[in-house]
C-alpha cells in the first residue's frame, strides 16, 4: 500500500491567484488620499498649533522612565535592528525567501514593491512637517544616540507596518494570512511601545506612522496586483 504525498505548505499566493485589491483600486486610492491627508493635517496640528502637546510631552517622559536595564536594551535593539540600512537587508532577505518558497519571481518582487513604496515617501512627509525630536533633557533616560532628523512621522514605525500590509497581502487566505495579521500586529505594537519608551518619538508620531501604513500599503498592494501579479478578479483563493 502507497502512501499519499504529504500536500504542499504553501503559505504565499501564486502570481496569478485573484486579489480583491485588483478590483477596488478607486476605493483603495481614496482610502490612501484621506490617509495621506489625515496624517498631514495632524502633523500641522502638533507642530503649527500645539495640538496633544501636553498629552505627547507627558506620555513620552513617562514612558521613558521604563528604559531601563532588560527592557532599555530590548527597545533599543529594535530601534537600532529596524534603521534604514538593516531595514533594506530585512526587505531583501524576506523577498529572496518567499522567492525561494514560491519560485515565483513575481510574487517577491511584489513584496518588496509594497515595503519600498510605502515606507520611503514617508521621508517626505517626516521632511514636510519637520517636527523636532523629544526633548532629551526632559528625559530621564535619554537615547544613547538621539537622532538628529525629524520626528513626525516614524520611518521605523511606517517600515514594520509596511511588511505587515505586504505579508498580509501576499498570504494565502486562512491560517497563514490570519498569522501573519496577528503576529505583525503584535510585533507593530511592540515596536511602537520601543520607540516611545527610546524617548526618540512622541505617541502621535508612531499613530500617524501605523495610520500612513495602513492606508498607502493597500494601494500599492493593488497596483501590484494589477502591474505585477495580474490579478484583478474579486474572488481570492483558498
Amino acid at each position: 500500500m502507497s502512501i499519499p504525498p504529504a500536500p504542499q505548505v504553501r503559505p504565499f499566493v501564486s502570481d496569478n491567484s485573484p486579489s480583491p485589491l485588483g478590483r477596488r483600486l478607486p476605493a483603495v486610492t481614496a482610502v490612501a488620499v484621506l490617509g495621506v491627508v489625515a496624517v498631514a493635517a495632524l502633523g500641522l496640528g502638533v507642530t503649527r498649533f500645539g495640538l496633544l502637546s501636553g498629552f505627547d510631552r507627558g506620555a513620552s517622559q513617562a514612558l521613558n522612565t521604563l528604559h531601563s536595564g532588560g527592557l532599555g536594551a530590548l527597545t533599543s535593539g529594535l530601534y537600532s535592528v529596524l534603521s534604514p540600512i538593516p531595514a533594506v537587508i530585512i526587505t531583501a532577505a524576506i523577498a529572496i525567501v518567499i522567492l525561494a518558497i514560491t519560485r515565483r519571481f513575481r510574487v517577491a518582487l511584489t513584496f518588496a514593491v509594497v515595503v519600498a513604496v510605502t515606507w520611503l515617501p514617508s521621508a517626505v512627509m517626516k521632511f514636510l512637517i519637520h517636527r523636532p525630536r523629544p526633548d532629551v533633557t526632559a528625559l530621564s533616560h535619554p537615547f544613547a544616540h538621539q537622532p538628529v532628523d525629524a520626528s513626525f512621522p516614524s520611518g521605523h514605525l511606517v517600515f514594520v507596518v509596511a511588511v505587515v500590509v505586504a505579508s498580509v497581502f501576499l498570504a494565502r487566505r486562512g491560517p497563514w494570512r490570519a498569522f501573519a495579521l496577528i503576529a505583525g500586529t503584535i510585533f507593530s505594537v511592540l515596536v511602537a511601545f520601543a520607540l516611545m519608551v527610546d524617548g526618540v518619538h512622541y505617541p502621535t508620531d508612531v499613530f500617524a506612522s501605523a495610520l500612513w501604513s495602513v492606508t498607502v500599503g493597500p494601494l500599492v498592494c493593488a497596483l501590484c496586483a494589477r502591474v505585477i501579479l495580474h490579478r484583478s478578479n474579486p474572488r481570492d483563493v483558498t
